[in-house]
């Protein structure tokens, strides 16, 4: 299970504003295959609908379409491929 630890990176951002983005190092030894965003909120508030990410080799981008900021939010970004082989 340790091996998987550098294969997934897993962290929680705040709110995104309006049409703006936000960036981070992943950390992980290739792009990811798979990112995964979920709403870190409580049941009564919208999910995370205009969020969309792009990524390479180092970093993730997470960028918000939406009309509105967006709600707290989970990102996981796994590189799979490693893993299955």
């Amino acid at each position: 299970m340790a091996l998987l630890g550098s294969f997934i990176d897993s962290r929680t951002n705040a709110l995104i504003a309006t049409t703006a983005s936000t960036s981070f190092a992943h950390g992980l030894p290739a792009a990811p295959d798979i990112i995964i965003i979920t709403p870190n909120n409580t049941a009564a508030t919208n999910g995370v609908g205009g969020l969309y990410a792009t990524s390479d080799a180092t970093n993730v981008s997470i960028l918000n379409s939406a009309a509105a900021n967006s709600p707290t939010f989970r990102v996981v970004s796994i590189v799979a491929h490693s893993v299955i082989r």
